[in-house]
């Protein structure tokens, strides 16, 4: 599963849990989907976290981490 699937899947459950717990029926659906929402949450980070889609270059020697659409000249702060 790719990392958009992924957190898609965790916001239409959790617009789902919002709009059973406004409704106010369904207690006992209600605290299932509670329990089940912290499982979710981490198998969501999992996904996104060991998503391989994109490819990113290797840092060279002496490179930090940083922004690689931008060019320091641009942002303007440095």
């Amino acid at each position: 599963m790719n990392a958009k699937a992924a957190v898609s899947m965790l916001t239409i459950y959790l617009v789902a849990y919002v709009v059973v717990f406004a409704t106010g029926y369904y207690v006992t659906l209600l605290a299932y989907m509670f329990l089940l929402s912290p499982v979710l949450l981490v198998a969501t980070v999992y996904f996104v976290l060991s998503d391989t889609t994109h490819t990113y270059p290797e840092l060279g020697e002496g490179e930090e981490w940083g922004y690689s659409d931008k060019n320091k000249s641009e942002l303007g702060v440095f």
